[in-house]
């Protein structure tokens, strides 16, 4: 092994064994033992951990390199740092929210509790109430949110938080029409009714009439102007 080859080979097997083998808390051998083992310099030990740590799976201590808990973020904030954030790419987006979030509602309806709901409806009111249009996106934002929290999964939760610069920039898309908002916030309420009830069927139905409607605003704005100004 040599170079940049021997880092990623290091580095392959590594990332193996601390999924496989270790748990968080537990303490990788030393540089120069791994140095030995792969047949390689310990500068290519020394990078190896420095792509290891920049991917959270371990910490560097005075002990040596300890391995951490699951950390998705850095996956997620490479990923949005390379996102296409122009207004041709709302379309992507919201079929996108559509997807991750009808696939996430039948789990939302088990797992919504009255603190989730009662924020959600609170972020409903805050954007109905909102004065501008980054407001109002903002509040948006924090609803469906709330919808993916209840949802429990940890993965989808992380990936909408790390998202949120993106997402709150789409959202700002059809907020200057005032009707337009107020449909959003009587869409929002019947999303929050079928929660209440737990009821997957009218979630998923109150999902589709929803981004229906955030579909038509686009290609209403698509038409009037030939592009998409947030």
């Amino acid at each position: 092994m040599a170079g940049v080859s021997a880092v990623e080979d290091v580095r392959g097997v590594l990332r193996r064994e601390i999924v496989t083998l270790y748990a968080a808390g537990d303490y990788l051998p030393n540089e120069r033992d791994l140095a030995e083992r792969f047949g390689v310099a310990r500068n290519t030990i020394r990078e190896t951990m420095i792509h290891l740590e920049a991917f959270g799976l371990i910490e560097k201590t005075k002990r040596g390199a300890k391995v951490r808990e699951p950390d998705f973020d850095p996956i997620f904030e490479v990923f949005t740092q390379h996102f296409d954030a122009s207004p041709g790419k709302l379309e992507d987006v919201l079929n996108f929210r559509r997807i991750v979030e009808t696939g996430a509602a039948r789990y939302a309806a088990e797992g919504a509790d009255a603190e989730v709901i009662a924020r959600m409806e609170e972020a409903n009111r805050r954007m109905g109430e909102a004065v501008t249009v980054s407001e109002a996106a903002g509040h948006d934002y924090d609803f469906h949110l709330g919808l993916v929290e209840a949802s429990r999964n940890d993965v989808l939760l992380r990936m909408y938080r790390v998202m949120a610069v993106t997402l709150r920039f789409y959202l700002e898309v059809g907020k200057s029409q005032r009707p337009d908002t107020e449909a959003a916030v009587a869409q929002h309420n019947s999303i929050i009714e079928a929660l209440k009830a737990r009821d997957r069927v009218a979630l998923a139905k109150a999902l589709d009439i929803h981004f229906d409607h955030s579909g038509s605003v686009l290609a209403m704005m698509k038409a009037r102007s030939g592009t998409v100004q947030p």
